[in-house]
């Protein structure tokens, strides 16, 4: 996902996606259509539609844009957008959608990995559009589920619910195929179809049965059509303008209970509505505080093992995922000869514990979340324990285990993880300066400029120095470099506490057969080694806002504009004032008004009226 969103141009050329049929890639037209001919016609019309709604879609979300209608508040919250659907997302849509048809079907793996902006896959959701490469992508991917699910009997009847009797120039009078279509379009764009959207779908659903010859090769179309839409592919969430709740209040929209339902989900859960949270926005309940808290609340203390329970799990997990760069560690590069022992299993199981740390302090009730940073214990399998020297006896396959760490040792916390210290390292050596920019940037929220342009960022080989030298001498004479000390030097002392642990995260007490030296200071106080580094970040007056700030980045799908800093404040705050629960924090933010509110744009030039509702455009 590479285009910036700025209107139709990401149609594929036809001549690439003319000869798309259903079912896999270079399969062939199935049994169940009439012939090659007609199966292109039928694309072709699925495609013309699909193109024409994305194009009017798009010109819409240019309108996002505008300029505020009122004069500039200090709490103005950003404009209303379309969210691309992510790839987890899209999959995780996918299986919710078409779960009635039965387990076993095979989700497309065909398509583009997420770009991340400013640390988020949600955030460039917001920001980027439809690749031509990503519309083939997900049009083959369409065509594929549909035919999979149509071509079986058993699967078409459990989605369908019902088998039409109408003969084919008769569809849309067809009881079963109006049931479907409802109930299909209802849980694919998240909202009820509107009348125009169900009479088009209706009135295709004929068209691709005359062409084809049957009821179930028609509703395979529709449902392909239904797959490629733009109002399934994106979330359309343009809001309503809020009613004045005093003469001269300045205007906003407020997201309709509808759009709440997918933002409530697509936040907390990285996945479609369930039927409650469905339920719940067709009795328009998501407009106030109290709505959206009941349903929020819900949605985050399930039971483990209940349905919200695990999604809650997948969603919490899916932004500290994120947020810790954990994905990165599938793509980490080690020199072999030096890391014999850094197997695709020893990474999988790093990622693995992180998860588990994050999952146990974010679900738990009363969890202070600043023990990420701190806490004596942590999970580990037998790979891991190895790599920790603990005892590793008696693991079976799979098996992980809650350790508590050596009182005495030199681990605790996420910041002496095997994890984190492998993704911030490089190849043959350490990296303090990669290290403390994390903690700088990600954990704290500071900004670190870029080099100026022209500096050498490679430590050179040191001179007037013996022979061996550790990377934290050398680093010390980078720093004398005046272009490069001011950065440096709030990077690389956090950096340097962390230097017991190798580019893989094992311990060690020297670096080339030269001792090493973890003392450190983090803003003018002194210390030593990672496991007081994390219990001295635990308490830094900055982490809480930029917990916050990360938070709201991630659920929002956009980096905060400057009406939106009050708020992020005020999460940060109560975040410290509560205890740093987080499930509380989670709760407390859709709760805001950024989450629920949007910023109104500027009508058009000469003309007072609204912008159009994208639901009543087309598909």
């Amino acid at each position: 996902m590479s285009h910036r969103r700025a209107g139709p141009s990401s149609r594929a050329p036809e001549s690439s996606r003319s000869q798309r049929q259903p079912g896999r890639a270079g399969s062939g037209a199935p049994k169940s259509v009439k012939s090659a001919k007609s199966v292109k016609s039928a694309g072709t019309i699925v495609r013309g539609l699909t193109l024409g709604s994305l194009a009017g879609l798009l010109s819409l979300s240019a309108c996002s844009s505008m300029v505020p209608s009122q004069p500039a508040d200090s709490e103005r919250g950003a404009p209303a957008t379309l969210h691309r659907l992510t790839r987890s997302e899209y999959l995780r849509t996918i299986e919710a959608l078409l779960a009635p048809a039965g387990p076993g079907l095979r989700m497309p793996t065909d398509l583009e990995v997420d770009t991340v902006l400013h640390g988020f896959t949600t955030v460039a959701g917001s920001e980027l559009t439809v690749s031509p490469r990503a519309a083939e992508q997900l049009e083959a991917a369409a065509l594929d589920l549909a035919h999979q699910v149509f071509t079986d009997g058993v699967r078409r009847e459990k989605l369908v619910g019902c088998a039409p009797q109408a003969t084919v120039d008769k569809l849309a009078e067809d009881g079963c195929v109006q049931d479907f279509v409802t109930r299909i379009g209802l849980r694919a764009f998240r909202r009820p179809l509107t009348a125009d959207e169900q009479l088009t779908y209706l009135t295709l659903a004929t068209s691709l049965g005359k062409e084809l010859g049957g009821a179930w090769p028609a509703l395979e179309y529709t449902l392909a059509a239904v797959l490629q839409s733009p109002h399934f592919l994106f979330r359309v969430e343009r809001g309503e303008p809020e009613p004045s709740l005093w003469p001269g209040a300045p205007a906003r929209l407020r997201y309709t209970s509808w759009e709440m339902a997918s933002r409530l989900s697509y936040a907390l859960w990285g996945g479609p509505p369930d039927d409650e949270l469905l339920a719940a926005a067709a009795r328009d309940e998501l407009l106030t505080e109290a709505g959206v808290r009941l349903q929020a609340q819900r949605m985050l203390e399930g039971a483990p093992d209940s349905a919200a329970g695990k999604r809650a799990q997948a969603g919490i997990g899916r932004f500290f995922g994120e947020y810790l760069k954990l994905d990165r560690l599938e793509t980490v590069s080690k020199d072999k000869q030096l890391f014999p022992q850094l197997t695709p299993a020893l990474l999988q199981a790093m990622r693995g514990e992180i998860e588990r740390v994050t999952a146990d302090l974010s679900l738990t009730p009363d969890a202070d979340l600043r023990d990420l940073l701190s806490a004596d214990h942590t999970f580990v399998n037998a790979d891991l324990a190895k790599l920790y020297s603990l005892p590793e006896k008696d693991f079976q396959p799979g098996e992980w285990r809650r350790v508590t760490l050596p009182a005495d040792g030199p681990r605790g916390g996420i910041l002496t993880t095997a994890g984190f210290l492998t993704l911030n390292a490089h190849q043959t050596l350490t990296s303090p300066t990669l290290r403390g920019r994390f903690i700088r940037e990600v954990l704290l929220c500071q900004d670190i400029p870029p080099p100026p342009p022209g500096v050498v960022t490679s430590l050179s080989p040191p001179t007037g120095m013996p022979q061996k030298t550790t990377l934290r001498q050398r680093l010390e004479q980078h720093r004398q470099d005046p272009a490069c000390r001011g950065c440096h030097q709030l990077m690389d002392p956090l950096g340097l506490s962390l230097e017991n642990f190798d580019p893989i995260g094992a311990f060690r007490t020297t670096e080339d057969d030269l001792p090493i030296d973890a003392s450190a200071s983090l803003d003018g106080v002194d210390f030593t080694g990672g496991r007081t580094l994390g219990k001295l970040l635990r308490d830094h007056p900055g982490l809480a806002d930029c917990v916050a700030r990360q938070l709201y980045r991630y659920t929002t799908g956009h980096l905060e504009v400057e009406g939106e800093q009050a708020q992020i404040a005020r999460l940060g705050v109560a975040l410290a004032q509560d205890g740093f629960r987080f499930r509380s924090l989670l709760v407390q933010l859709v709760m805001s008004d950024g989450f629920r509110f949007a910023e109104a744009p500027a009508a058009p030039a000469g003309d007072g009226s609204p912008a159009p509702n994208p639901h009543t455009e087309g598909m």
